[in-house]
């Protein structure tokens, strides 16, 4: 899509493509792929790998979703709906892991790794209310 001066859905649009390369594309080949000793040099023990796989496939599908809904001309709310609660619930998952200190092993790249994940999806969860509420994309 050819971006204007008035394209309303941009702060959202570069949110969708950010959590799309990073949570989505990123953490989804991860775990698809699920190459253990780099998850064990983050401190990360995925015992079971085909629930590791199930979740790295899933986020592929998020990421590819994401990326194609930030190339709409308008956004819909049903995406923006299926973006907040996505990514609310991965945030609220990880912080709950976190808390929970199932995450006690990890070092200090996973905890980067932890953090940035956390941030993306957290702010993906966020952006898009004021649209909503604005009724842009009914």
């Amino acid at each position: 899509m050819a971006y204007t001066f008035i394209d309303h859905y941009r702060p959202i649009r570069i949110m969708l493509r950010i959590d799309a390369l990073v949570v989505g594309l990123g953490l989804g080949i991860l775990l698809l792929f699920h190459p253990l000793d780099m998850l064990a040099h983050l401190g990360l023990a995925a015992d079971p790998p085909l629930m590791s796989r199930l979740a790295g496939s899933a986020l592929l599908g998020l990421g590819i979703g994401l990326l194609l809904a930030a190339g709409e001309i308008d956004l819909r709310a049903g995406t923006l709906v299926a973006a907040i609660v996505s990514n609310g619930l991965l945030a609220a998952t990880l912080f709950l892991t976190y808390l929970s200190g199932e995450l006690s092993g990890l070092t200090t790249w996973g905890y980067l790794a932890l953090i940035l994940l956390f941030v993306v999806c957290l702010l993906t969860a966020v952006l898009p209310i004021p649209y909503l509420r604005q009724g842009i994309g009914f």
